[in-house]
């Protein structure tokens, strides 16, 4: 039998496609929520017309990148939709990074242009000659967008749901960034997933923690937008200020990181009435200290839920709000779980050559569910290394229990996750190195009750011992602040174990338990 023609219009599963039909269904119900103003649904949708427009009009085409640095902002939100809606690829920008980092992903992703908010002027300044089209203020191209192309819905249109969505950078074990790409239609597809998983209402006031160039704070925004719940956007995350906000919009839905948490925790005014009308936490990027959870749920009491999942795919695992009620109602064993795969993902534990291991056995967790990466920006050979037959290779070590339950048991690359961000040790160890009166170096993680691991550098003097505090000033001028050394610790050599390498595990035993 001949394939019938596709009888669907070329944008159906695209993100101006997700855009339109909320605002047609929500239309004047808030959407964003900032100190500055409020933004309908149907608002949103004409200011993403404007924008793409706007766009256009600048020199921006189908396919081009455009690298977006600043704090998070309804302008930041609105105008990663117009990138998409013109069928060019957004690549949002860890403000925290230093310029040589930044530059790399910028000539590495060959974006044209850059918008950048005000208090990233300096950066844009020193990053232009490497951007065809130089860089704007984020807030002025906006507002002159709104003035010179006003539109309405009826004028938002869009791209094929194979187009790529976004860039995201991501470190890699030999301290090159890779940047993984997503599609319009696999982004949707997560934010379905994530709806469902979450239950996510209609009347919810959601609030993100998270900024919005992590992929999994730009995911539940969108799925914010799916089911019409609103989004209240702060420009970053500050403890006093952030619960406030919290409580002052009284937000219903809350998604954070371990650390955020910890933070919470042991604030004076921590209490029944803390959380305010908060009814469901998600937490993710790293893995939750049981004891923590504990102690929030003593004094929190609403729903809980936990995303497990990387820039690559996710989500991977839920640990579900139904498996947190029976963990603090009969005494479950699964908290320190990551859960179990959500709906419709299938997930597997294999050895090194793929090959799904038996129950108990720990191997590397592989995923496939439709809403994995295309692959890594201009990396073929690190592209096919990670999905292979469909299956995506997250180069996280876990173990499956009888009842379908995955557990961690360590980073296959090494990776520290401080913070809920994400660090290797290759990127920091070739800092170091560069520091005069460095003979070797190695960086490894140790557990921390607030920021889940904290960055230690071991290392090996030339002649003499080495000032701590030059040295993390080095690394401050090159590295993101949270990829920085948390102490140091100086020896007269390495441990290396039978194969040649620095033997990271004796490491870790030996000053986990020494005073910092």
């Amino acid at each position: 039998m001949d394939r019938l023609p596709s009888t669907l219009h070329p944008d159906s599963d695209s993100l101006t496609a997700l855009v339109r039909a909320a605002a047609g269904r929500f239309g004047a119900k808030p959407c964003l929520i900032a100190a500055e103003r409020t933004v309908s649904f149907e608002g949103f949708a004409g200011e993403i017309a404007s924008l793409s427009r706007h766009l256009a009009a600048s020199g921006i085409r189908p396919g081009d990148r455009v690298a977006l640095l600043d704090v998070d902002s309804i302008d930041f939100f609105e105008i990663l939709y117009a990138i998409a809606a013109l069928g060019a690829i957004a690549v949002p920008l860890n403000y925290r990074q230093r310029v040589p980092e930044l530059r790399y992903q910028i000539q590495n992703s060959g974006a044209r242009l850059l918008l950048a908010g005000s208090r990233y002027e300096a950066e844009a300044e020193a990053l232009k000659l490497d951007l065809a089209l130089g860089w704007q203020r984020l807030d002025m191209f906006c507002n002159e967008a709104r003035a010179k192309h006003p539109c309405s819905l009826a004028d938002l249109r869009g791209v094929e749901g194979s187009a790529p969505f976004v860039i995201c950078y991501t470190s890699g074990t030999t301290g090159r960034p890779k940047g993984a790409v997503l599609d319009q239609r696999a982004a949707c597809l997560r934010a379905y997933k994530f709806i469902i998983e979450f239950g996510i209402r209609r009347d919810d006031i959601v609030h993100v923690t998270t900024p919005l160039f992590h992929i999994s704070a730009l995911v539940i925004t969108m799925t914010c937008l799916v089911r019409g719940a609103g989004v209240l956007i702060l420009p970053q995350f500050k403890l006093e200020t952030t619960m406030a906000a919290v409580r002052e919009h009284r937000v219903t839905f809350l998604s954070l990181v371990p650390t955020m948490l910890a933070m919470m925790a042991a604030a004076p005014e921590f209490g029944a009435a803390y959380f305010g009308d908060v009814r469901l936490i998600v937490y993710a990027g790293a893995p939750m200290n049981p004891r923590l959870l504990r102690d929030v749920m003593s004094v929190y009491r609403g729903e809980m839920v936990q995303s497990f999942g990387q820039t690559e795919d996710l989500p991977q695992s839920i640990l579900s709000i139904e498996d947190h009620r029976e963990a603090f109602l009969q005494g479950a064993k699964h908290l320190d779980s990551i859960g179990r795969p959500p709906i419709g993902v299938e997930l597997k534990i294999c050895d090194a050559q793929g090959r799904e291991v038996p129950q108990g056995e720990i191997g590397e967790i592989a995923s496939r569910g439709g809403t994995g990466m295309v692959g890594y920006w201009e990396m073929p050979e690190e592209t096919a290394k990670t999905i292979k037959e469909g299956w995506l290779f997250s180069g996280d070590l876990g173990y499956r229990d009888a009842d379908g339950y995955i557990y961690l048991a360590g980073r296959k690359k090494q990776m520290i996750i401080r913070g809920g961000e994400n660090v290797y040790p290759a990127e920091v160890e070739k800092v170091l190195l560069d520091f005069p009166g460095i003979k070797d170096a190695v960086v490894i993680g140790l557990p921390d009750p607030v920021w889940g691991e904290i960055i230690a550098a071991v290392i090996v003097a030339r002649d003499g011992p080495v000032d701590p505090a030059a040295l993390v000033a080095h690394c401050k001028r090159h590295l993101a602040s949270y990829r920085c050394p948390d102490c140091v610790f100086q020896r007269d050599s390495l441990p290396y174990n039978a194969g040649g390498k620095v033997d990271r595990n004796q490491l870790r035993q030996e000053y986990e338990g020494r005073e910092r």
